[in-house]
């Protein structure tokens, strides 16, 4: 006779898994940083302490969900419309609202997976037909832009509490030094020789030298120059979001300049990290900020877990239902094929 009992099932499991041997390593790689992130987060409430976390999360008026919903919404609706520019000139000739629908469908992996915002890269190659090289280009110049105009638009901020003057410079710095390389091609040259006596796969020098042609043809377009007014808005955006979720839990605590202040350091600290969205790192940043601004601890960490339950959840919502759609309309392959 047949097992069919518990452990039969758990045998059958086993088996399975063994049949697939870079099944494990794989699902370990892609569990780690989520546990990470997760691990920060609870660490992050430990160290306020959840009494204080509690009040300062009772304070914050239901009234304001929606107006916060739809600012975090703009945000990703912003990216999307501002990509859509750079993929017309990459090549592209889906509509506006076509990528706005690609770019959110990609936020499901960025919310999940370091470096998960390639998964838009991958989705303009399916449904578009751009090449590798080109697509991720386009992500990869939007995400310089708008990390550059990001940091830009925190100088008043940082100007006025004379703090953070060196981070923030040093990543001008650094935001410009990219752009130098990309578009120069005597610094390229010399980069790319550099890196070419490390110990890398010729695949991987050529796709490098690839992303620095298309990359290049896209910053040297007037076009991309003047559609960067959208990732100025987008990073306003996102500095409203936690300015307006301040001002609900402690009215008046910190004025918009300081938010955009806030939200530019704790961005570069998410995106250094590596972890998936920055989770962990973001916050902690936003936290540590806030009390240096002198939040107390409760609220400061109530700000940052509103913005992170906002952009998280909003990222998981309302990508999962674009991913849907997008799969439908552009045969898309498995999402978990793009992580």
């Amino acid at each position: 006779m047949e097992r069919t009992g518990p452990n039969a099932r758990e045998t059958g499991r086993a088996r399975w898994a063994l049949g697939h041997p870079g099944l494990l390593p794989r699902l370990a790689g892609r569990l780690l940083p989520i546990l990470i992130a997760l691990a920060a987060l609870v660490g992050l409430v430990l160290v306020v302490h959840p009494r204080a976390l509690a009040g300062a999360l009772a304070r914050f008026n239901p009234l304001a969900i929606p107006v916060v919903i739809v600012l975090t919404g703009g945000w990703f609706v912003l990216q999307g419309y501002r990509w859509h520019f750079l993929l017309r000139a990459a090549g592209s000739t889906l509509r506006a609202g076509d990528s706005v629908l690609l770019s959110v469908a990609g936020q499901v992996v960025t919310a999940l997976l370091p470096l998960g915002d390639l998964t838009r890269a991958v989705f303009a190659t399916e449904a578009a037909g751009l090449g590798v090289g080109a697509a991720a280009a386009t992500v990869t110049v939007q995400e310089l832009t708008f990390t550059l105009l990001l940091l830009l638009l925190a100088a008043p901020g940082m100007l006025a509490l004379h703090a953070g003057t060196g981070v923030v410079l040093a990543v001008i710095v650094a935001v410009l030094a990219i752009f130098a390389i990309l578009t120069v091609p005597q610094l390229f040259r010399l980069v790319r020789g550099g890196a070419a006596l490390l110990p890398l796969p010729r695949r991987l020098l050529a796709q490098v030298d690839e992303l620095q042609r298309e990359a290049s043809h896209l910053l040297r377009r007037r076009s991309t120059l003047a559609w960067s007014v959208v990732d100025l808005a987008r990073a306003v955006l996102g500095a409203s979001v936690l300015w307006l979720i301040v001002q609900v839990l402690d009215p008046g605590a910190i004025g918009w300049w300081t938010a955009a202040f806030v939200v530019a350091v704790a961005y570069v600290g998410g995106a250094i990290s590596f972890l998936p969205g920055g989770t962990g790192a973001n916050d902690a940043s936003v936290v540590g900020l806030l009390i240096l601004l002198g939040l107390d601890g409760g609220t400061a960490a109530a700000a940052a877990l509103l913005q992170r339950v906002c952009f998280t959840g909003l990222a998981a919502s309302l990508g999962l239902t674009s991913y849907l759609l997008a799969r439908r309309r552009f045969r898309l392959g498995g999402l978990l094929t793009h992580a």
